[in-house]
């Protein structure tokens, strides 16, 4: 028997602690508690059986031992750890309580050989007083996957290696957190001193921990026990946390009947889960119905099946198969075992359908019913690696997964929503579905903002996307998406709302579709996650544009013999004359061009120098200037035709830079607005500086290209570097 030593003297007899809070059973003797903290648990006197290092169990000191003020709440608690509440507790994939003696590499019990009965007893769950009833319908939901289950849960022993300290995983905006606690658990001590009660979640199984501890991680995860009570709380947002998949949330009950029902063949064959909810109060979860169900209750949509005797129905004869992970909760209305529409069907279809529900807890139900009795429909969309670690999944077809992570930036590409002016700068991406057998493509889209956990949330905006179908003539350059955005008509566009995700699950036929994720208002700054799964090969890239000079108007000039303007060769004669030798600076330019309207500063003379001046002395001849003044001449006029008032919309400027004959790449054109841009507009001087350092950089990159053949810098990184030069 472990025993456990105190951290100070108990009390005496005649004159117990004025708060103390009553007694426990602990490992079969009795132990009187101190206040609001666990007095027998702070020590843990180990055996060589047993194979822990004794010494003081881990206390976590991120995560206080406080519940939510509310009535009751608080009242007469104690907090304990598993050993004190029963003999021999058990984590979820430990087998160190049947085999003491068992190696760690052979502790990790394979759940999905747990015998039924007890299968059942452990996902028997009864929600506690400050438990997340949210919480434990996914984690019920996700029993049918344990594989998943075991990434959130890792296997963990309350014998070897024990030290008071648990760990989860929980996946927040793409990535998986680690969260740790101590095994404290809150109880109501009463009178008698072997009944202290959790006021957390449970399991049937009265040994078995790993829900009351996974509540605490995910409480400690969101902040408090309070938070998991909040509006914010629901299966869908744990379905998510705990799986890292696309969920999608319905109402049955509001959807077209035809709608619903191709929701769910065309889920089912594919690497989806499906969960299925009834829309009860707090108060009344865990009650049964008088249809059977358990309010609250998950149940795992498993299969459809069609029958003759209801083909007269708008759904066909469509029934629904399900699966309560609890064993128990079964429908108890038509097409139940034993009712009078089971009883009708032919001996060979009834036992067809009795083989495809052979675990405890499944059951047929009409798809009326279904679509009635049940008031939420969550749909969790596994990724491919997901399906490779679960082989419960491998028997259905896997997504292929493309995910990217993005930011919507004012003045760059927060373009808002498809009736805004300026929607065409959103981030674009192309899917090219390839024609095949059949020639459709399931598509499942998810749009994801960036968000934080904890004691303050973020501020969720409002988000969407807007898909639409590209002609086949369409170029696949964004150019000709920017000047005739308006004339493309969107296939789908999400209601935009402030969530953390939405998510789309659509068909679609072969062809070239256009995927833009926008917020609904314009000039919103706000990180996202784009993920996209197909069920079968299809093409997917970001809208983008090459770094090029695709016309050099400085050396048509030269090579053309364009002849030199009046105004031009005024200003050439005039720096001759001032002039003692043949070469000019910056400032004698300047100097020059002071008759030009809205002359050039000193800093844009010396940037268009540069451009001719390849060994560095900050000089040019003064026959390279009629060039360099056509070029300037040139990106003058293209910003006086792109500006509107006084200054250039960073929304235009893609379009600025093709008038003066340049791509770029769409992380170089985010660099100009952020090195250049005030706000989400341009100085027309910004915006001649701006061409003047891209062209600076393609001839320092044509240098060192030419010197260098093995130059291991990029185009787009030597860009880069000159800009913030």
């Amino acid at each position: 028997m472990k025993k456990f030593m105190r951290t100070r003297p108990p009390p005496t007899p005649a004159h117990p602690a004025q708060n103390s809070n009553g007694l426990s059973k602990g490992g079969g003797v009795r132990h009187e508690r101190d206040g609001h903290h666990s007095t027998m648990s702070r020590y843990w006197s180990g055996s060589d059986e047993d194979r822990v290092p004794p010494g003081p169990l881990w206390e976590d000191p991120d995560f206080g031992l406080q519940l939510p003020e509310r009535r009751r709440a608080t009242h007469n608690v104690v907090w304990l750890r598993p050993h004190e509440l029963c003999l021999r507790p058990r984590f979820l994939g430990d087998t160190s309580v049947d085999a003491p003696h068992q190696e760690e590499t052979e502790q990790a019990v394979q759940i999905e050989t747990e015998p039924p009965d007890q299968f059942a007893a452990r996902w028997c769950v009864e929600v506690g007083e400050v438990g997340c009833s949210a919480l434990c319908s996914a984690a019920a939901a996700l029993a049918l996957t344990p594989r998943l289950l075991a990434r959130v849960a890792p296997p963990q022993s309350f014998r070897n290696g024990y030290t008071g300290r648990f760990r989860f995983q929980f996946w927040v905006f793409g990535s998986w957190r680690e969260v740790c606690i101590d095994d404290r658990l809150p109880a109501r001590a009463t009178r008698t001193p072997h009944n202290a009660r959790l006021l957390v979640s449970r399991s049937g199984l009265a040994d078995d921990f790993t829900l009351p501890l996974l509540e605490k991680a995910y409480a400690k995860l969101h902040g408090s026990y309070g938070a998991l009570a909040g509006a914010s709380a629901s299966v869908a947002r744990a379905l998510q946390e705990l799986t890292g998949g696309v969920v999608q949330s319905f109402s049955p009950p509001r959807q077209p009947p035809r709608l619903l029902l191709q929701v769910l063949h065309s889920a089912l064959p594919r690497s989806t889960i499906i969960i299925a909810t009834t829309t009860q109060e707090k108060e009344s979860v865990g009650r049964r119905l008088r249809n059977g169900l358990i309010a609250g209750q998950a149940y795992c949509v498993t299969g459809l099946a069609r029958v003759r005797e209801e083909s007269n129905t708008e759904a066909g004869g469509a029934l629904v198969r399900l699966r309560a992970p609890s064993g128990r909760g079964e429908w108890a209305g038509a097409w139940a075992r034993g009712s009078a529409q089971w009883r009708a069907l032919a001996a060979a279809d009834r036992d067809l359908l009795e083989s495809r529900a052979t675990q405890p807890g499944h059951f047929w139900m009409s798809f009326a019913d279904f679509a009635r009795a049940f008031g939420r429909l969550e749909l969790v969309h596994v990724g491919p690696d997901d399906w490779l670690r679960e082989p419960s999944l491998q028997s259905k077809r896997a997504w292929r997964a493309v995910v990217a992570r993005r930011r919507w930036r004012p003045g760059y590409n927060a373009g808002g929503p498809p009736s805004a002016p300026t929607a065409h700068a959103n981030p674009q991406f192309q899917l090219q579905v390839p024609r095949g057998e059949p020639d459709e493509c399931h598509v499942v889209v998810s749009v994801m903002q960036q968000y934080t956990v904890g004691a303050r949330p973020t501020r969720l905006h409002a988000i969407g996307f807007a898909l639409y179908e590209l002609p086949p003539s369409a170029p696949p350059a964004r150019p000709h998406l920017a000047h005739g955005f308006a004339e493309l008509r969107p296939l789908d566009v999400t209601h935009e709302c402030a969530a953390r995700e939405v998510a789309t699950f659509f068909t679609v036929p072969s062809g070239r579709y256009l995927l833009v994720p926008h917020t609904r208002l314009p000039h919103t700054s706000a990180a996202f996650l784009l993920r996209i799964l197909t069920d079968r090969h299809t093409d997917v890239w970001e809208v983008n544009e090459d770094n090029a000079i695709i016309r050099d108007i400085a050396a048509e000039f030269e090579q053309e013999g364009w002849p030199v303007p009046k105004d031009m060769q005024s200003i050439v004669n005039k720096l001759l004359r001032k002039q003692e030798t043949e070469e000019v600076e910056g400032e004698a330019v300047a100097e020059g061009l002071r008759c030009w309207r809205g002359r050039p500063s000193v800093e844009l003379c010396r940037a268009l120098i540069a451009l001719r001046d390849p060994g560095l002395t900050g000089r040019v001849s003064i026959n390279q200037l009629p060039p360099l003044l056509a070029l300037l001449a040139c990106w003058r006029a293209a910003v006086a035709g792109t500006r509107c008032g006084r200054r250039v919309s960073t929304y235009r400027l893609r379009a600025l830079l093709w008038g003066c004959g340049l791509t770029a790449s769409n992380k170089v054109l985010e660099c100009l607005v952020l090195r250049y841009a005030r706000g989400t507009t341009l100085a027309p001087e910004d915006c001649l500086l701006a061409l003047a350092r891209l062209h600076l950089a393609h001839e320092r990159y044509r240098c060192l290209d030419a010197k260098l053949k093995t130059n291991p810098l990029s185009l787009e990184e030597m860009i880069l570097m000159t800009i913030y030069s």
